[in-house]
């Protein structure tokens, strides 16, 4: 669309005012910290390992939980037996960056919708989604929709068994689930009724040894190289550097940085940045990438080293798939390079790499007990924590949904000269999709993904569906997820090319067959019941 000049003017003085915002509402969710105390009758039911942690135990009888730090959050909601424990944190983490942010965000609202209005869109949905694979917002805003109907059965009856659960434990036959309750009850019930104990399961990733294995299974499946070699600057002692390089040619083909562990005024979440992103150069030589790997996990302690989580190396085979994607590229421009791919794409091929540590065979090659590392995990132990995934998966959808929804409500048709409450628009969302939340929390206050993921969260269920169905490829390979024709199909097929060619011509060409949402469904626990009462999501044709 071509813009008068004073128009076009506009439209970039409110994307100047825009960026800063951005950039406000970044870092005031990077300062926002929040030191918790409590003692240790608060905290019954947190393992030993959690108290050993640095700076956890800050006085004879007092802990200090920072619910800024997401595995500290995380550990306290899933094992703390006192309802008001959790409940305290959950809505100290819910108000994070209250204060500064909703103002940010409201008026950060007010200018997209100026920008997308100026552009001749209806609203900022339409105007992010028009490059993506949805390409309009109602699109969007039916997937998820429809998802959110279809899973409704599974998600009622997990409900059910996890108030039954709470019922039992308060002796309160009308106790309800309440948004800081369902992360302790999943926990209990899986222990209970899958014998899937998160904790005990620590023992089997120690971080060097999951690093090292994830590395060796990529460099296999994907046929490279990663060298570790010395970083010429370092922002912090245990960064480090690693080269890549095509194992069969020697051609170096990129570098990554690792900052695992948290500190001070570090970006609290895990994602990977490029550094330098690849491209043609005149000359004719390609301009490699290096990317960096900015995580926050568990730091070693005086006596164990740093143990990951079954979650956490669910994440670092994620971020690590963000990594791959922007290092092998061999886009032309640095526009279509790796990663730069439309947003609701941008996930699926890491999304899909999360099925490897559910696999038996995989975490053999590096998960072992640090104590004796001729333990194995047990094969029923893997298919319980399979069948406890499955059995989450309403609770866990619905939440993700529900994050989906808020954002695009957010982002919908909107007059121009009407204000914002960002937190009235979204924290009735949370309710209906999700769970009931107290009044007095601000959830999107500290939603980071709502500068850069805006208007496409709805991103991370389309991306799933494209995952679950590209990882049929490996399922059906010889040697399942460690197949290397499947891993040099994927390099060639969907990294390499990034977005210099339409994404859906890449998934197809990888799969050797059209789209299917079919094994999305079966993923999550939606039967071919549940999809008459509400399809789940557009048909590829929509796509």
């Amino acid at each position: 669309m071509d813009l008068p000049a004073d128009q076009r003017k506009e439209v970039e003085q409110l994307r100047k005012e825009l960026s800063k915002l951005g950039t406000d509402f970044d870092t005031n969710i990077v300062k926002a910290s929040a030191p918790v105390m409590f003692t240790k009758a608060d905290l019954d039911g947190l393992p030993d390992s959690f108290f050993a942690s640095p700076r956890i135990k800050t006085g004879d009888d007092a802990c200090t939980v920072m619910a800024n730090v997401t595995w500290q959050f995380n550990t306290v909601e899933e094992n703390a037996k006192s309802e008001a424990t959790r409940k305290q944190l959950y809505v100290i983490r819910e108000t994070l960056a209250k204060d500064v942010n909703v103002s940010v965000l409201n008026q950060m609202l007010a200018l997209r919708n100026k920008i997308a209005l100026r552009l001749g869109y209806k609203s900022w949905d339409d105007f992010q989604t028009e490059v993506k694979m949805a390409k309009t917002g109602a699109n969007a805003e039916k997937y998820i929709n429809d998802l959110v109907a279809g899973i409704q059965p599974k998600f009622d009856s997990e409900v059910a068994e996890l108030q039954k659960l709470k019922a039992a434990d308060t002796n309160d036959p009308n106790a309800k689930i309440e948004v800081w309750d369902w992360r302790y009850y999943s926990n209990q019930r899986n222990k209970q009724k899958y014998a899937v104990d998160k904790e005990a399961l620590r023992a089997y990733f120690p971080f060097q040894k999951v690093l090292d294995g994830m590395f060796n299974i990529y460099q296999s499946i994907f046929g490279l190289k990663f060298e570790k070699i010395t970083a010429p600057y370092k922002w912090i002692d245990d960064l480090q550097l690693y080269l890549v390089t095509d194992s069969a040619t020697g051609e170096p083909l990129g570098m990554f940085y690792l900052d695992m562990f948290p500190r001070e005024g570090k970006f609290n979440h895990f994602a990977q940045f490029d550094i330098i992103s690849g491209k043609l150069l005149p000359d004719g030589k390609y301009q490699r990438p290096t990317v960096a790997l900015l995580c926050n996990f568990p730091p070693a302690t005086a006596d164990k080293p740093s143990l990951l989580t079954h979650t956490d190396v669910e994440t670092l085979f994620h971020e690590f798939g963000h990594a791959l994607h922007s290092i092998v590229t061999r886009a032309k421009y640095g526009r279509f390079v790796g990663t730069h791919v439309p947003g609701d794409f941008v996930e699926a091929p890491s999304q899909m790499l999360q099925n490897w540590v559910w696999d038996k065979k995989v975490l053999d090659t590096f998960a072992a007990d640090y104590h004796d590392p001729s333990k194995k995990i047990p094969a029923e132990i893997i298919k319980k924590m399979n069948d406890a995934k499955l059995a989450n998966a309403g609770v866990f959808y619905r939440r993700q949904f529900a994050f989906a929804s808020l954002d695009l409500a957010l982002h919908e048709q909107h007059p121009e000269n009407d204000t914002y409450d960002c937190v009235a628009i979204s924290n009735p969302i949370l309710e209906k999709v999700f769970l009931p939340i107290d009044p007095s929390t601000t959830f999107v206050s500290y939603f980071g993904h709502l500068n850069g993921y805006d208007a496409g969260y709805y991103g991370y269920a389309w991306a799933d569906a494209i995952a679950a169905d590209m990882a049929t490829v490996f399922e059906k390979a010889k040697n399942g997820y460690l197949d290397k024709q499947a891993g040099l199909r994927l390099r060639r097929e969907i990294y390499e090319p990034g977005d210099s060619r339409d994404v859906n011509v890449s998934i197809e060409k990888f799969l050797g067959r059209k789209q299917s949402i079919q094994p999305f469904l079966k993923k999550i626990g939606i039967g071919p019941e549940e999809k008459k009462k509400g399809s789940a999501g557009p048909s590829q044709e929509s796509r």
